[in-house]
């Protein structure tokens, strides 16, 4: 089945929602148990907001220095195709509450990918 991660992103500052942040806590651990019981969670992972971005021999803050948004963490699952994938992070706490997005994407190259299928990918074959 494919693999797709999405990559959780929050504003640099969340306003609250007068909502105690352990009941979201605990939403998004049951969200998270109900998709490894049911054998669809492959890795999930929290990120530091700190972060560099590495270019061409220069190292800077990142992602990016300007961006109102951190890449907060990310989630791997497996779906039928990409959009039963957006369908399951639809349901995750921080989008329901509107408080984060996810961007979803196909997992296409892993380690074991062959040379030959990256260069496809890119169309350099």
């Amino acid at each position: 089945m494919p693999k797709f991660v999405g990559l959780m992103t929050f504003p640099r500052h969340v306003e609250s929602t007068g909502e105690p942040a352990e009941n979201g806590i605990d939403r998004y651990f049951a969200w998270q148990e109900e998709l490894r019981a049911s054998g669809r969670l492959i890795a999930a992972a929290g990120l530091d907001p700190e972060s560099r971005v590495v270019r061409a021999g220069t190292i800077t803050d990142g992602p990016f220095t300007e961006a109102s948004e951190i890449i907060a963490g990310y989630l791997v699952v497996e779906a039928n195709d990409l959009d039963e994938a957006a369908k399951l992070f639809e349901t995750h706490p921080i989008a329901v509450d509107g408080v984060g997005m996810f961007v979803v994407s196909e997992v296409t190259l892993d380690l074991d990918t062959p040379r030959e299928e990256h260069l496809s990918r890119f169309g350099l074959s």
